[in-house]
């Protein structure tokens, strides 16, 4: 599970990439984009699963490498923590509750249940409990803070110079 410290500085740094990403697209932030961004987090999710493939059980390829899925997973990551930014959560008070989930495919269909919930009402109770259950897939994985961080990190430089470039 990730720190409530490094949840704070990920949320931070995303504040930091959306600042730049309004300032250089000059739009509003409103209810809009909001939605944008909670579809663009379901397809990342998406993304995520078709490289983890623990649902694929008619497949014999593995999954990608972890390189791969981090990545994914991050991505999936920096549209959260901007729902979060946008709704104004408060990352200090983030509680982390274990809901239990020991598979991906449980918190897949977990997190298509809250995500609705989150969308009908995007309080930050709902909001907390997709975070969470989306935090889940890293322990089940066994994906490291120290793994997380450094993908984040490469990631958002990434999402800086794709900016500058036009993307």
């Amino acid at each position: 599970m990730l720190s409530k410290k490094t949840i704070i500085w990920l949320s931070e740094k995303q504040r930091i990439l959306d600042n730049y990403i309004i300032d250089s697209k000059g739009f509003e932030v409103n209810d809009d984009i909001l939605n944008k961004k909670i579809v663009a987090f379901i397809v990342e999710l998406s993304e995520y699963a078709n490289e983890e493939r623990s649902f694929k059980f008619w497949a014999n390829k593995p999954p990608s490498p972890l390189e791969i899925q981090l990545d994914e997973y991050i991505d999936g990551l920096h549209f959260l923590i901007s729902i979060g930014i946008q709704i104004e959560y408060d990352f200090n008070n983030f509680k982390h509750t274990n809901f239990g989930l020991d598979n991906n495919i449980d918190i897949y269909l977990s997190l298509i249940n809250l995500i609705s919930e989150f969308i009908k009402d995007k309080n930050h109770e709902n909001y907390e409990d997709v975070l969470n259950i989306y935090l889940a897939i890293a322990e089940v994985k066994y994906y490291s803070e120290s793994e997380i961080v450094d993908a984040y990190k490469l990631k958002n430089k990434i999402n800086f110079e794709r900016q500058d470039n036009n993307y």
